[in-house]
Formats: C-alpha cells, structure tokens, sequence
C-alpha cells in the first residue's frame, strides 16, 4: 500500500490540486450559495456580461461571481450541480471577461485579483461534470501570466499563490518550482527589509507596521502553501516554518480579541467595512496539519476565533515591546490593552488608493482597549477622528484637521520611542511631537491595571488641546464619579482630576469619507466617548489615568488605588510605582535622577527602567533605550534592602536589536 506521503512525493500536481480544491469548498452553505447564484443570473445578460457591473473599473465581480458558479456547478450538495446552464453561464461569462480583458487602475486587481480568481476557477472546474472547453481554459491560463514581483513581502506570496494555481493547471515543473520558492521567500527575518522583523513584528510598503493588514495576507499565503504543499518534495523547511509559527503564535494571533482584530494593526484596513472581523480558524485549522506539537494552542485559538469558548478561554498574561514598529500590546484574560507609536525610525499609518482618508492621528498613541473584542467593530465612519483613543490632538470643528494629506506614507517626527518590558510587565513611551502639539506620553503596564501619564502638553495652536481616553460603541450605562468613570466594564480613574468631558450621543457618518471605495448611505449609533480638556495653548499641561478593565460600580467605589503611586509626571520623568507587585517602572526622557523615600535611580542617558522586586535583596533591571542610540547606558540605584548604591554600566542592544530590552540582576 503507498502511503499519502509517498503518493504526494510521486505525484505533487494532483495532489496539490485536489487539496485547493477541497481547500476552497471549505466552509460552503450550498442553500445560501444557490440562493445568491439565483439572484446573479437575473442580471446575467446574454453575451456573459452582468448588467450592475462596470468594467471599466471591474473589482471583485464578476470573477467572484463565475468562482461561486464554478463551485456550485461541482457540488453533489447544490441545487446546481452539473447543471447545464449553470455550465453555460460560465464558459458565456469567462469568454466575455477573456474577450473584454479588463483592466484596472489599481494594480493589486490585475496582478494578483484576477489571475488568482481565474485559477481558483479553473481548478474547481477540473471537477465538472463537463470539462471547459480545451481552447478556452488554455486561453485563461495564458492570461494568468503574470511577471512576479520579487522581494515584495505579502504581495510576492500573493502573486506566487496563482502560480501555484497554473502550476497544477499546467503540470509544468518550472512554474511549480518557481512557485514553492517564491510562496516561501518572504518566510525570512531579514533586518530593515519588508517583511518578519526581528521583533516579531511585520513590515509592508517600507518600515510600517502591518501586523494584520499585509501580515495578515502574508499568514494566510504562508498557511496556504505549507498545507498545499505538505509531505512532497516542496514541504516548508523547518527553518522558515518555525518563523511562520512564531509569527502566528506569538503575535498575529495575540492582535486577535474574541474574533475581532486590534485596530491598531489594520492599517488603512481600519477603514473598510467589517474589517475587525478576524476570519481565522479556517487557516488555524490548517496549521494543526503541520505543526501538531502545538496543537493546544491552535485548537484554543479556533474556539476563541469561532465563538465556540469566550474571548478570555486559555488566554496566558503577556506583554510586549514590538520595538521596530514602535507597537505595545498588553494581553490579560480580561483585557486587551494596545499602543501605536511611530518615530523617525518608521512610517505612520498610511492612506493609500483613498483609503483610510482620516487616519492622520492613528500613529500618535492610539489605545485599543478590548474585552469582548467587538468595542470597536464597524464603529469607525462615526468616530470624531481627531479624538482617537489614547491620543493628544487638536480639537478641529470638522474632518479636514484629521485628513491625511499625502498617499503611502509620511515618517514620524520623533526619536523617543520605544518601551520596556520583561514580557509579562513593561512601560511605553512617546515624545510627542506633531500637528503643533507637543506632549511626553507614557504608558505603565501592570495585571489589573494601565496608568497612562501626559506631560510637557504645548501647543500655539488657535484650537482646544484634547487627550481621549475612549471613543467606542455606548453599552450600557455610564457612571460618573468626581474620581472615576465608568462604562461597558472598563473603569478609569483620575487621580490628578483634570477637565474630564464625557458624551453619550448618536453619531452619523458613512463609509465614503474615510474610504472613497465605500458606500455613502449615511449610518449611525451610539458612541461612548471620554477625553480630557486641556484648553487653547495649554503650557506643560498634563493628564494622568488609570484605566482599570474588567470591573463592576461597587469594585469601582472600592478600589484599593494605594496599590499604585504616580511618582512623577513631568516632561522630564514620568514614574510609576506599583506597591503590591513591588515594581517601579520609570521613564527618563533625558539624564536626570528619581528619588522616593528610600529609593533613587540615577541615569546618564535617555532610557525607560523597569525594577522588579524593589523590596527583596537582589532587584532585577530591566532597561531600554528608545532613542535606539545609544549603546552605553549608566545607572545609579538604591533600593530599600541593598545595603549601598549600585553602579551598572549597561551595555546596550545595538544594530538590529537597538532599542529591545535588557535585564541585569543587582545583588549586595
């Protein structure tokens, strides 16, 4: 008997057709696919074109529409299996789209959209009852042709994706071999270049952080080949697969809430229509195919994903410092705390193809803060966009203030930018400097807690200075305190009070005016919305809270803040000091000294200080320098229990691994 493995060895072409094959009836409702084809036809004319499609600008349909055909057409379950006019529907409407040749003006369509709907299509096809006619697929397989763009990260898998396809159309071993290399190539950590980055983190379109907008395409394409390709001769490497695996497990899937994404890794993503809803347990499915030894964690991720366990189900605390892309993100089984930054090391959140039009404020400190995950879902053509979560802005009167003026890309405009963490606690910063608005922005991460620290707020700008603390979707009753607030579970308090201002209001927007391919009928909801007032031309104004997820009104009146001390909170020190985790987190934004009660940390350089275990014999250090400049950093600390101050000479992280953070253990 010749096992799977050794058949797949012998015959990779069959056998990695019949696999997309089945790959791509995965998941069909042949009632609601039928239902829908019906509804197509009405508007199928004749000569195969579809009377509501302009093919001047052809996008997904009507390729979508003859795959959907194609797949009904070879399915025993569907109403329209081998049924001939279904068949003649779309042999009348591939020959139309192949003698119209379509093109559009985004190039992603022509070389990548279509050819990979054209071979989707073919393969499904190769299952018919009757066969496409001869002269007709060879012509649509020609048009696949396409040259491939090498070295493009995310989009060089897409395009090798369809090669993939013509290569089992073709049984040619060229095109294969050519499409196993280049399905593979961007599964590299290569410094600097497009792509995993040594952090974990991933770029596209130059040093951007694109964890799950290009990330996700470049997932799902790395998934999709290892699964095609398994057990023959052009398996995944193990090299590359363990990249791909801690790609997955240890970041992409961390951006993922119940089953909807962080909108701080969409990217201009953020701007389309359902664009949180992480459809993945399809691709973590076929993980478990090829990387059983951590199928626990793939089999909790599918529950949680599908709506099968709650968003908190197997969740282990974790927090890390994504430093190349200057992107925090805080995980706790009650929460979901995340930060974006950008610095002059990285590009801000791009608008592109007029996607994503009001995203200007997207890379200066948004918070997402998520339980359930959906706080955020389909909430942004009502958002006020320069009151983004976690942000210090401006307070335009209408939506021209928040436009992004200039496609794919503008750097940011500051080198202090990074965060400390010992990948379970850690502190973020960011010296804000945009727009005419200047502030110092901090961020101290503990268990039940975020402290969130502004100082050193300048601007000679003519409108209000504002810092939000939230914008999401209303639920529930909001409760006020002169100390604290609440709302949706999610408690803030204010101990150094401040302007607080709190709506609970409908909102109206639509789709069009933060991307110009979405519709314009107007929608509206309820939105909670929370931020501090500091006023036209505040000078060193500041804000500090304390954002407390997972927590109910009677907790709330109760809440043991003694456990936490804000040290200090100026534009040049922001501190914080957790009393029960005996922890100190410090932020020094230039040389200086911290001194409380018996503690004092003394620095020589810019950098942010974790200290562990202040009250035990030997404390721990944990160190990075956000500026990514320095390689030497000198510390002088005294904690209660050593007997006399330390002297540490840290020798810094460079190259690559500039600005990631260090430990160094104190003893007496």
């Amino acid at each position: 008997m010749i096992s799977v493995s050794a058949f797949a060895q012998k015959d990779p072409f069959s056998t990695i057709e019949k696999r997309i094959s089945a790959d791509l009836q995965t998941g069909i409702n042949d009632v609601f696919l039928a239902k829908k084809i019906t509804k197509d036809l009405i508007k199928l004319k004749a000569d195969g074109s579809w009377t509501d499609i302009n093919y001047a600008d052809a996008q997904y349909d009507p390729l979508k529409r003859i795959k959907e055909m194609a797949t009904a057409y070879i399915r025993p379950a569907n109403k329209f299996y081998g049924n001939q006019e279904i068949y003649g529907a779309i042999t009348t409407s591939l020959q139309n789209w192949l003698d119209r040749n379509p093109k559009n003006k985004n190039w992603w369509y022509n070389d990548i959209f279509y050819p990979q709907a054209i071979g989707q299509t073919l393969i499904l096809m190769r299952n018919g009852k009757t066969q496409l006619p001869v002269e007709l697929e060879k012509l649509l397989i020609q048009r696949m042709v396409r040259r491939l763009k090498v070295g493009d990260g995310a989009n060089t898998s897409d395009e090798a994706l369809h090669y993939l396809y013509r290569a089992c159309l073709t049984q040619n071993k060229n095109t294969l071999d050519s499409a196993a290399k280049y399905l593979f190539e961007p599964i590299a950590v290569e410094d600097g270049k497009e792509g995993v980055q040594v952090d974990g983190s991933y770029y596209q379109h130059g040093k951007q952080q694109a964890i799950a907008s290009y990330g996700r395409v470049f997932a799902g394409n790395s998934v999709n080949a290892a699964y095609y390709l398994r057990d023959t001769e052009y398996a995944l490497p193990k090299a590359q697969l363990h990249i791909l695996v801690s790609y997955l497990k240890d970041t992409f899937l961390k951006t993922i809430r119940g089953s909807f994404y962080d909108f701080n890794v969409r990217g201009r993503g953020i701007s389309r229509q359902d664009s949180l809803n992480a459809h993945v347990s399809g691709m973590v499915n076929k993980i478990k195919m090829f990387n059983r030894e951590n199928s626990a964690y793939w089999e909790a991720s599918t529950w949680r994903t599908s709506h099968q366990k709650p968003a908190n189900y197997q969740i282990e605390p974790s927090n890390t410092v994504y430093w190349k892309s200057g992107y925090t993100r805080q995980v706790r089984p009650q929460y979901t705390f995340s930060v974006q930054t950008a610095s002059v090391r990285t590009l801000r959140t791009e608008r592109g193809n007029n996607e994503n039009v009001l995203g200007k404020f997207l890379s200066d400190g948004a918070t997402n803060i998520q339980r359930s995950g959906s706080e955020y879902a389909n909430i942004m053509p009502l958002w006020e966009w320069d009151k983004i979560p976690g942000t210090t802005t401006r307070d335009y009167t209408d939506d021209k203030g928040a436009t992004i003026k200039k496609e794919w890309g503008i750097p940011g405009t500051t080198k202090f930018v990074g965060g400390v963490s010992d990948g379970v606690y850690g502190a973020s910063a960011y010296d804000l400097d945009f727009d005419s608005v200047q502030a110092k922005k901090a961020w101290f991460f503990f268990d039940k807690e975020v402290i969130c620290l502004g100082a050193g707020i300048n601007s000679a700008s003519s409108q209000v200075i504002t810092t939000t603390i939230n914008q999401s979707w209303l639920r529930g009753k909001v409760i006020e305190d002169k100390s604290f607030l609440l709302h949706d579970s999610i408690g803030y308090f204010f101990p150094a009070g401040g302007d607080v201002k709190v709506t609970q209001q409908n909102q109206v927007g639509n789709w069009y005016r933060i991307n110009q391919f979405q519709e314009k009928k107007e929608v509206s909801g309820k939105v909670f919305k929370s931020w501090f007032n500091h006023g036209v031309q505040p000078h060193d104004a500041s804000y500090a809270y304390v954002v407390v997820p997972d927590i109910g009104a009677a907790a709330m009146q109760k809440y043991p803040l003694d456990a936490i001390k804000v040290i200090q909170n100026t534009k040049a020190i922001q501190a914080v000091m957790h009393n029960r985790l005996s922890i100190m987190q410090v932020v020094f934004y230039q040389a200086g000294e911290l001194s409380d009660d018996d503690i004092i940390v003394k620095v020589d350089k810019p950098c942010i200080i974790q200290v562990k275990d202040l009250n035990a014999i030997n404390p721990l250090i944990f160190i990075a320098d956000p500026t990514q400049e320095n390689s030497k950093v000198r510390i002088e600390i005294k904690t209660p229990k050593l007997k006399s101050s330390k002297i540490i000479t840290c020798n810094l992280p460079v190259g690559a691994l500039a600005g990631s953070t260090l430990k160094y253990n104190i003893s007496n």
